[in-house]
C-alpha cells in the first residue's frame, strides 16, 4: 500500500452541509496569469492543495513575490520575471506547469522547461497548447524531453482548437497569449466550462478585452498592459460533484452551497437518472438518494456533457446500482484504472478495451485494500469504501491532496468514519 492511505468504515449514510473549496482547475491558470499582470494581484478562495503549492513554487522560481495570507488568500507581486527557466522539480510534479510557458515567453522572449509531469491518464500531448502558441506566432520545439519556446511578440490570429475535445487547458493558454498579442484573435471551439468563464472574468478585471465569454467562440483584442486586481476564485464544481456522488453511494443527504445544477452540466442529469434527487434550495444544492441507485449509460465529453473528472466518482455509485451500466470514456485513454480496484471490493466489472467499462451492479460492495492511481480514481475508491460493508484501506498516494482540500475532514463532518493509516 501507499504511505498515504485511509482506513474507512463503510455503511454510514453521509448527512449534513459541506463547504466547497476554490476550484483547482480555475486557480492554476489564474495564478499562472499573474506572470502577465503588472503589480499586485490578490486572490481569495485559493484551495490549499499540493498542486497550488507547486504553482506557487513555480512563480517564486521565476522571480515573483508570493505571500500566503490567511485561509485561501494569496498575494502575488510581479515586478518582472527573473528567468526564462522555471525550477524543474515543480514542473515534473504537475501537468499544469505548462501554463507558465506562454506568459514567460511573452515577457522574456523565450521560455524553456521539461515536459510537465502529473497524473498518468494516457496520451496528453503537449501539442494541445504548443499549437495554440504557434498559431499566435511563437516558435516551439520539443527535443530531448524539453520544450523550448521563442517569440518576439505575438500576433493576433485565428486559433482553432480541437472541436471534439474543446480542451480547457488549450483555451486557458490561448486566452493568456491572445490577451497581450498584437491585434485581434478569434479562438474557435473554445471550452466554456465554468472555470474558463471565471478565468475570463479575471482577465477582464485586469484589463483584457474579451468577447463571447460563455460560448465556444472567443474574440480577444490584445492590450499592452494588464494590471493587478483582487479576485475570488470560483467554487470547485468537481469537488461538489465528488461529494454528491459520495452522498449518492452511501444513500445519504448532503447540501453543497455555492454551486448550481447548471454548473454540473449533464453530470447532474445522469445523477438524477440514477435516482439522486437534486434540488436548488436557499442553502445550496441538495442531493438526496433515498434508496439503491439505478444503472445508467454514461459517455464523457467536454462541458456541458458528462465530465471526465467525475466519471470515476460516479462509477463508485454505479458499482452498487440496480442493473447494468456502461461507461464510455472519450477524453483520456487511461481513465479506467480504478476498475480492477473496484473488483477487489466485489464490483462486477468488465473492461471492453481501455475506454469502455460495463458494470453489473451488486447489492453492496465489501471492504478491501485498494490503491488509487490518480486524483479522481483515488476519490472514487474513497467513495466506494464509504458505501461498502466493513472496513477498507484505501491508498490515495500523493494524488488526493493534489486535487482536494482536506476531503477526509469534510467527509468526517458529514458523518464518515475515515482516518489516516498510522
Amino acid at each position: 500500500m501507499s504511505e498515504h492511505a485511509y482506513k474507512i468504515a463503510g455503511g454510514r449514510p453521509l448527512r449534513g452541509t459541506v463547504t466547497l473549496s476554490g476550484s483547482k482547475n480555475g486557480s492554476l491558470p489564474t495564478l499562472a496569469a499573474t506572470l502577465l499582470v503588472e503589480g499586485e494581484t490578490i486572490l481569495e478562495n485559493v484551495p490549499r492543495i499540493s498542486d497550488v503549492r507547486t504553482m506557487l513554487e513555480l512563480l517564486r522560481s521565476l522571480g515573483l513575490t508570493v505571500e500566503e495570507e490567511g485561509e485561501g488568500m494569496v498575494r502575488v507581486i510581479n515586478r518582472g520575471i527573473a528567468t526564462c527557466r522555471p525550477a524543474e522539480e515543480p514542473v515534473s510534479e504537475m501537468r499544469a506547469s505548462h501554463y507558465v510557458l506562454g506568459p514567460v515567453a511573452l515577457r522574456k522572449g523565450r521560455a524553456e522547461l521539461p515536459i510537465p509531469g502529473g497524473c498518468q491518464l494516457g496520451s496528453r500531448p503537449v501539442e494541445h497548447f504548443l499549437s495554440v502558441l504557434r498559431a499566435l506566432g511563437a516558435r516551439a520545439e520539443v527535443e530531448g524531453g524539453r520544450i523550448s519556446l521563442q517569440c518576439e511578440g505575438l500576433r493576433g490570429a485565428r486559433v482553432v482548437l480541437d472541436p471534439e475535445h474543446r480542451n480547457p487547458g488549450a483555451t486557458f493558454t490561448a486566452l493568456m497569449a491572445a490577451s497581450m498579442a498584437e491585434g485581434e484573435s478569434v479562438i474557435e471551439h473554445a471550452s466554456y466550462e465554468p472555470d474558463v468563464v471565471h478565468f475570463c472574468r479575471f482577465l477582464t478585471k485586469c484589463g483584457a478585452d474579451l468577447r463571447g465569454v460563455g460560448t465556444s467562440t472567443l474574440v480577444v483584442r490584445g492590450v499592452k498592459e494588464l494590471t493587478g486586481v483582487k479576485h475570488r476564485v470560483n467554487p470547485d464544481r468537481l469537488e461538489a460533484g465528488t461529494l454528491i456522488c459520495a452522498a449518492a453511494a452511501t444513500r445519504g443527504e448532503v447540501v453543497v452551497p455555492d454551486i448550481t445544477r447548471q454548473d454540473l452540466g449533464e453530470t447532474a442529469d445522469k445523477l438524477v437518472e440514477a435516482g439522486v434527487e437534486l434540488s436548488e434550495t436557499a442553502s445550496g444544492l441538495l442531493a438526496r438518494c433515498p434508496g439503491r441507485p439505478r444503472a445508467v449509460q454514461v459517455t464523457t465529453a467536454p462541458f456541458p456533457a458528462f465530465s471526465t473528472d467525475l466519471q470515476p466518482p460516479f462509477a463508485a455509485v454505479l458499482a452498487a446500482a440496480e442493473g447494468t451500466s456502461t461507461i464510455r470514456e472519450t477524453v483520456f485513454d487511461n481513465r479506467l484504472q480504478y476498475a480492477p480496484e473496484l473488483a477487489r471490493m466485489g464490483a462486477s466489472v468488465e473492461l471492453q478495451g481501455p475506454r469502455c467499462l460495463m458494470m453489473e451492479g451488486v447489492e453492496r460492495l465489501r471492504g478491501a485494500r485498494v490503491e488509487g492511481h490518480n486524483i479522481r480514481d483515488a476519490a472514487a475508491l474513497v467513495i466506494a469504501a464509504l458505501s461498502a460493508e466493513g472496513e477498507s484501506e484505501v491508498g490515495v498516494g500523493p494524488y488526493l491532496s493534489r486535487g482536494y482540500e482536506d476531503l477526509a475532514g469534510k467527509l468526517r463532518l458529514l458523518g464518515a468514519e475515515i482516518a489516516p493509516v498510522a
